[in-house]
């Protein structure tokens, strides 16, 4: 193999190793914590785990991953996470060199705190020592109006003028 072989064949290393390292960033990892700690984490509708949750995904850059908290005695919790959240370092600087890594070039951040509400628990509880909550707390809700509007304001429709 001549001096001039081996010029030629350099690059092809670096360019590999560089290759390389930008995919194995392309992994996002973040951490799904809640209050109260142990809630069902349901991704795309399928249970994964409990939390604390470590999600580890390798979606591209603005991808979202629906997911969902479920705690006995707290409703629900629907969140999105989206890719888009904090900058990989090693996908931005390959990706001079190679496009391909910009499609990981975002991550999730570190972790996420969630709070479940406990069931029946729309409205936050008055602060100790401040006056009771007026009649009527919570508000009802007005009833629906036709086909699901809102009813109409007091007063309209305008009585119709007199001949």
């Amino acid at each position: 193999m001549s001096i001039r072989d081996l010029r030629r064949a350099s690059p092809f290393p670096a360019l590999a190793a560089v290759t390389l390292c930008a995919f194995t960033a392309c992994a996002s990892t973040t951490v799904l914590q809640s209050t109260p700690p142990g809630a069902q984490v349901k991704i795309n509708g399928l249970p994964v785990g409990v939390t604390p949750y470590s999600l580890t995904d390798q979606k591209i850059v603005f991808a979202t991953t629906p997911i969902r908290l479920e705690a006995a005695g707290y409703q629900p919790l629907d969140v999105t996470l989206q890719r888009s959240e904090e900058v990989e370092i090693g996908a931005l600087i390959a990706g001079f060199f190679v496009l391909i890594p910009w499609l990981w070039v975002l991550k999730y951040s570190p972790a996420h705190a969630y709070t479940l509400t406990p069931v029946g628990a729309g409205y936050p509880a008055p602060a100790p020592g401040a006056p009771p909550p007026p009649s009527g707390y919570p508000p009802a809700e007005p009833a629906p109006g036709p086909a699901g509007y809102p009813p109409p304001p007091p007063g309209y429709p305008p009585p119709a003028p007199s001949p």
